[in-house]
């Protein structure tokens, strides 16, 4: 449960962030904002409980899992773009990119990194 500590505290700092950007230069960030934390959470928080159970169960296809968590991360996300670009204007798609993909590699790179600490130590 530590990787979900992690990734709601890193969300929470990533939010205060945007909320600044978005309070400093008057854009209106708020639905990406929220979009992208939910995003994030959902996908983190699912493969930490999934992870529990394969290497509880299944420790042998943990690489097959990193695998899977990475393309379904993957996948959800150019989902979520399609459905935004589908239902927004240019400016406001463009904006919500540049949140969604900072929300995104933040969440890839503490995936990776905790991840790769847990699998060296089973």
């Amino acid at each position: 449960m530590n990787y979900v500590v992690r990734s709601i505290a890193l969300c929470c700092v990533l939010s205060i962030c945007a909320l600044v950007v978005m309070t400093l230069w008057s854009l209106d960030l708020m639905s990406a904002i929220v979009v992208s934390a939910c995003f994030m959470l959902v996908v983190d928080i699912a493969s930490a409980l999934i992870f529990r159970w394969v290497a509880d169960r299944h420790s042998d296809m943990l690489p097959s899992f990193f695998t899977g968590v990475s393309g379904f991360r993957f996948l959800a996300a150019l989902v979520l773009l399609a459905v935004w670009y589908v239902t927004s204007d240019r400016t406001a798609m463009l904006m919500f990119i540049l949140v969604f993909f900072i929300y995104y590699m933040v969440s890839l790179i503490h995936q990776s990194i905790f991840f790769s600490r847990v699998s060296n130590r089973l």
